[in-house]
Formats: structure tokens, sequence, C-alpha cells
């Protein structure tokens, strides 16, 4: 008979299930037994709690009321004293408030008395009670009335009726001191009693919760240590093998042949496990079959697991159509190779070509480079006129449509960072009539006010990009900021096409508008340019620059560097030497640029007034 996964199973939750059923019948006889014997201790707890207890109490107290009643009355008699004297108010109270309240308070404890002489005690606190009513109407009627104020000491009658009443009232004092004192022996053993019944009840309840506890765990461990012999006899007969079979196929799934066969047990998993022997033998026969046809062993014997099995008779016909199909390859393949020979020959004289022509393209543009650098100012000339300067330039390619231009007329000292529109070579063409014009502007028309210089330049741009011209389809300009600084009288003149000037001093970056028009945007005459005075002093730092330091893309998000940024960048460094600024506005910028390319020209100048 074959021992099946069901059966198995079935065994094995039968056996938990019994265990499981021992452990709850045994947890509910217990848990019975408790809850009655805790509801026993229950119940005489809260009897010693509100009812012997209390009782006690008031009884105690009663007689502590009466002892200090008694007293107070002994020396309203004696002592000559005024009706308002502190201790005839405390006996007032006491007689009239305290003492009914503790009887009261105890006739209602009185009632929930439950012993062997409950009647007898409920007796004798009614003869106290009836005796205590006749003590305080005796205080009343004989000593308080009588005995009202000040003068009543003088009434020999008053007195001496309430003396005579003190005498006859001392035995009934004393007698109900006496059985006050015997009911509360009494009480205090019945309340004994009940105390010791409670803590008897809480102790039988505490073993019987012990004695739980102690079988709970002793059928937890049984029960623990049958589910391990169970899961154990699971894993060997059922885990196991279908984790061995979850492996081969995770293997087969990646392509990879088991090592070794799963050994089959008597079950529907010993089947599974044959069948998967089977299969990985008849893939195996079938992996070597297309590793032979893949080497064009078209002759290697193969045979189809059986007549059903569509991957081999599939393979034997893939195996024919491939034999034929290599053969009508190696025909194509030998055609195909004489016409790539054929066009490798063209394409390595186009080549040859296309190397001459881009050399020839890349020594014109770095030609043009010399010619660009030659309008340039010197380093020794830039030196002269500003000893404490630097120019931060980076053009985008080998020519560039940002340049700097310098000159001195008389006492001014000229400056300028030009952005012609565009870079490469057509920015480098513009750059070429920007110098042109500027050059024409001071040395031929003799021109030093920043604003004529470049009305004059606008002019020039204009006639030289011929845009009168009603075919002209010119739309280039250039944008700039120019200064002129007198160091006699320390002075600044600024004007400026779009780009502004940043003059940093205290701290603080003051910046002074340009004219929102290009230069070569409009017709000579039409508009001219503002030049804008400030003066200055000495340690004051002047930046002009281009559009390309703040619009250069980079960052962890791809953004624009920004104005703002540009700014801040320049307070960090403006106590720096000149030198250290320019190094450190770089290595900003390519930090921040990092993978990303460089979008325009970038173009910097500072100039300190020294």
């Amino acid at each position: 008979m074959r021992f099946t996964i069901g059966k198995k199973i079935g065994l094995g939750f039968s056996i938990v299930l019994l265990l499981l059923l021992t452990i709850f019948m045994f947890t509910l006889f217990v848990v019975d037994e408790a809850e009655n014997t805790l509801d026993t201790s229950i119940k005489s707890n809260e009897k010693f709690i509100n009812v012997d207890q209390p009782t006690v109490s008031r009884l105690n107290h009663l007689n502590d009321n009466l002892a200090e009643t008694h007293r107070y009355i002994q020396k309203w008699i004696a002592d000559q004293s005024y009706s308002d004297a502190p201790f005839k108010t405390a006996a007032l109270n006491l007689i009239n408030k305290e003492i009914p309240l503790d009887t009261n308070n105890i006739n209602d404890l009185a009632n929930k008395w439950s012993n062997n002489n409950n009647n007898k005690d409920n007796e004798l606190y009614n003869s106290i009670k009836k005796d205590v009513n006749i003590l305080l109407d005796g205080y009343n009627s004989h000593v308080i009335s009588m005995i009202v104020g000040w003068d009543s000491y003088a009434d020999g009658t008053s007195i001496i009726s309430s003396t005579f009443f003190d005498l006859d009232v001392e035995p009934l004092y004393q007698n109900i001191t006496k059985s006050l004192n015997e009911l509360l022996e009494k009480r205090n053993k019945v309340a004994q009693i009940q105390q010791e019944e409670s803590n008897t009840s809480f102790k039988h309840t505490n073993s019987n919760f012990k004695i739980l506890f102690r079988g709970i765990l002793l059928a937890g461990i049984i029960l623990l240590a049958g589910t391990l012999i169970i899961a154990i006899f699971t894993t060997l007969s059922i885990t196991r093998p279908v984790y061995q079979l979850k492996t081969m196929l995770i293997e087969l799934g990646r392509g990879v042949f088991p090592k070794k066969e799963i050994i089959a047990s008597n079950d529907e998993i010993g089947e599974m496990a044959t069948a998967m022997n089977h299969l990985v033998g008849g893939l195996k026969k079938t992996t070597k079959f297309a590793h032979e046809v893949g080497q064009s062993n078209f002759d290697h014997p193969y045979k189809p697991l059986s007549d059903d099995d569509t991957l081999g008779h599939a393979l034997l016909k893939m195996k024919d159509e491939l034999a034929e199909t290599e053969r009508i390859l190696e025909q194509k393949v030998k055609e195909r190779t004489e016409e790539v020979v054929r066009q490798k020959d063209e394409i390595d004289g186009q080549k040859s070509k296309l190397e001459e022509l881009y050399k020839d393209v890349t020594d014109s543009i770095k030609y043009a480079k010399r010619l660009q650098d030659s309008i340039l100012p010197p380093t020794e000339y830039m030196k002269k006129l500003f000893p404490k300067a630097f120019v931060l330039f980076k053009p985008k390619d080998i020519v560039s449509g940002d340049f700097y231009w310098m000159h001195k007329v008389g006492q001014k000292h000229l400056f300028a960072a030009v952005d012609c529109t565009g870079h490469g070579v057509p920015g480098a063409f513009m750059s070429l009539v920007g110098a042109n014009g500027l050059n024409s502007a001071v040395k031929e028309h003799k021109l030093v006010k920043p604003g004529e210089i470049l009305d004059d330049l606008n002019k020039y741009a204009h006639e030289a990009l011929n845009k009168d011209s009603e075919d002209s389809t010119v739309r280039d300009g250039m944008d700039i900021a120019l200064c002129s600084i007198d160091y006699n009288k320390m002075e600044l003149e600024f004007s400026g096409a779009y780009n502004p000037l940043y003059l940093i001093r205290d701290g603080e970056i003051v910046i002074t508008k340009s004219d929102k028009f290009a230069i070569g945007s409009f017709a000579p005459n039409e508009k001219n340019y503002e030049t804008k005075k400030i003066s200055i002093k000495k340690g004051d730092i002047i930046y002009v620059f281009s559009d390309g330091y703040p619009d250069q893309f980079g960052g962890l998000k791809g953004k624009k560097f920004m104005y703002r940024k540009f700014r801040d960048t320049l307070l960090s460094v403006k106590d720096l030497p000149m030198l250290k600024q320019k190094q450190l506005l770089d290595k900003e910028i390519e930090e921040w640029r990092g993978s990303f390319e460089q979008v325009d020209d970038i173009l910097v100048i500072g100039v300190m007034i020294d």
C-alpha cells in the first residue's frame, strides 16, 4: 500500500489536533475550578473591605467621640466660661453632628453583618445606640441648656443640678464604653476570620493557576516536541523531495542540467521525480544533437522520445532545413565577399578624401583663431592699464564670439566685454567687426565717452553688415559692457547694450543696468546709448561679463547657473587677489558644468580700483 502525501499530511494533522484537544480540555477544567475559587475569594475580600473593616473603624471612631464628648461636658460643668468657648463649640458639634453621623453609618453596616452571632451583635449595638441617645439627651437637658453663659455659673441651682447629673451619668457612660469594647472585640474577630478566609481563597486560587501554568507548560512542551517530530517527518518525506524538484526546475530554467537524478519515493512526488529524471535525460540528448547540428554535423543520430515528441520531430526537420540553408548561405557568402571587397576599396578612397578635407577645415579654423587672438589686448598691455585685474576667457569652440577690448586715451582707461551673436566661426567673424568698430571709434573718431563709442560702433556694424540693403538677411549684432575709468577724478563712465555692470563696495553689489537694444539691431541715429557716471574709490571691484557664465547648464538637475548664484560667487571671492578670483570662478563653473556640454562662450573681466 502506498503511503501517499494525503495520508502523511492527514496523520500529522490528526496527531497535532489530538494534542491540542487534550491541552484544551485540561485547561478548561483547571480554569473552571480556579474561577470558582476566585469568585469565592473576591466575595470574601469584598465583605472584609466593605463591611467588616469599616465596622471596626466606625465603632472605634464612635468610642473616641463619646470619650471626647464626656471630657468636654465635665469641663463645661467645672470651668466657668463664655458660651462661645472653643471646647463648648466642639462639644456641640460632637453631640449634634459627629456622633449621630457615626450611629447612622454603623446602622448601614450592621444590616450587612453575617455570622453566627449576627442577632446578638445587632441586639448589643441597638442597646448601645439606645444608651447613647439617653446620654446625649441628658447632656443637652441637664448641662447645655442649664449652663448657657458666664452668668449661669453664678446660679447655684444650675450648677448643683448639673453636678448631680454628672455623677448619675458616669455609670451610664461606663456601661456604654464597656458594651462598645465588647462589640469591637466581636467584630474584630469576625474581620480577622473574614480576612483569613479571603487569604486562604486567594492562596488556593494561586495554587490552581500554578497547576494550570505547569500543566500548560508541560502540554506545550509535548505539543512542541510532537510538532517538531511531525515537521521533521514531513520534511524528510515531502518537503525535501519537493525542494529537490524545485531546484532542478530552477536550474533547467537557467539552462543548467542537474548533476544527479532525484531518488524516487513511493508516492505522487516519486512519480513526478521519475518523470523529471526522464525529461532531463531527453533534454540532454536533445542538447547534444542540437550542438552537433550547430557544428554542421548533420549525420549525428537522434531519435525522438516518442511519436508525440513535438520538439524532437521539429529538431529533425530543422536539421534538414539547416543543411539546405547552409549550402545556400555558403554560395551567398562567396558572392557577398567579392562585393564587400570591391566596396571596401571605394570606402577607403572616400575616407582618405574626408580626412584631407577635415584637416584643411581644421587648419583654417586654427589660423582664424590666430587672427582672432591678434585683436585681443596683449597680457603686458592689460597689466600696464589695469595692474589689479583678471580676464576669464573660455571659448566654447576653437574660435569665439566673445572678446575683450582695452585701450587708453589720455587719462581714460577703457575696457569692454563683448558678446557677439553666436559662437564658433560665425561669432568669430562678428568679433572682428566689433573689434575693428571699437578701434575706429577711439582711434579714428577720437571718441572717449562710452555712450558715443557705442553709437559709433552701432553705425560701423550697420554699414559693415550692409543692413541698409533691402535683401539683407543678416540679423546678427552684439551685446557689450563698456567702461571708462579716470583715476585722477576717481570717476567711472559706463554704457552697455544688454550687459550690466557689477560694482562691489563694502561687501555689497551695486548693479548698473544697460540699455536694452543690441549693437547692430537698429539704424544709426534712431537710438542713442546712455553714458552713466559713477564715483569710485579705492578698493572698489568692477565686473563686466557676457551671459555665458550664468547661462551654463549643470548641477544635479541640469539647470542654469543663474545670475543670482553668479553674484553670490563674486561676493564669496571679493576679498581674494584678482588672479585667485579668476581661478576660483573657473573652478566653480567647471564643477557646476560637470559632464554637461559648454553651451556658450564665457567671458568675465574683473578690475580692482587701486
